[in-house]
């Protein structure tokens, strides 16, 4: 399951504001270089400028009810339970749009985590003629309201992050994400959509630009549940 995940972790400020009263003085002459500033006058009764009242602390009762809905799993993690257990992939990869798609074998494990709130997705293969290995964390972010996660594999030395949005239906999530392109060492976007056929078929499409700026397909992996 190449979902791919970042877990992230809510930090609350709470700021307080200090007022600050002003005096105001008019004087006719302009105040003399070595002269002690005058002293202030007493109060008249007069009134004031009104002050900014402090901001009050969220008390620490409601601080944890709010952090523990916000850690709470929900209907969107639902997906991770589905999810787990042993996959079959064929992947095809579109590096060359003159040429046919190389097409590859893998094998996916994926696993739940804390209590499922976490995916974690361990992919073992061939790619280019080579061994290859990847590693992928997905969650679902209750404050951000979106999917987030982290992939890493032994064709590179950098990670990849990845939002994600469900659609209406809950049947297709859509991607996206940043990363360098080794080609031109420049960050490019990428757009990915994982499309769920039932429980035991996805299927995973990633999209990238073509040197004319135009977007193309660059891979697809078809899941099969192993039986």
């Amino acid at each position: 399951m190449k979902i791919r995940t970042l877990a992230a972790v809510a930090t609350l400020c709470v700021a307080s504001a200090v007022p600050a009263a002003w005096a105001q003085t008019s004087s006719t002459t302009a105040p003399k270089p070595a002269a002690k500033p005058a002293a202030k006058p007493a109060a008249t009764g007069t009134a004031t400028a009104p002050t900014t009242a402090a901001k009050p602390a969220m008390d620490a009762q409601a601080m944890q009810d709010m952090m523990m809905k916000m850690a709470a799993p929900g209907p969107n993690h639902e997906v991770f339970k589905k999810m787990a257990g042993e996959w079959n992939c064929t992947v095809k990869s579109m590096m060359d749009p003159s040429k046919p798609p190389e097409v590859t074998k893998s094998s996916s494990v994926v696993t739940t985590l804390m209590d499922g709130r976490y995916s974690q997705e361990q992919v073992t293969g061939t790619m280019m003629g080579q061994p290859f290995s990847g590693m992928g964390l997905t969650g679902y972010d209750n404050m951000q309201k979106m999917y987030v996660s982290s992939w890493i594999d032994n064709m590179g030395t950098g990670i990849m992050t990845s939002k994600g949005a469900p659609d209406a239906s809950g049947k297709v999530i859509n991607w996206s994400s940043e990363m360098l392109d080794p080609a031109t060492g420049k960050l490019t976007k990428f757009r990915m959509v994982t499309r769920f056929v039932d429980d035991n078929k996805h299927v995973f499409e990633m999209y990238g630009p073509t040197p004319d700026g135009k977007e193309a397909e660059m891979m697809e992996i078809t899941y099969e549940r192993k039986m």
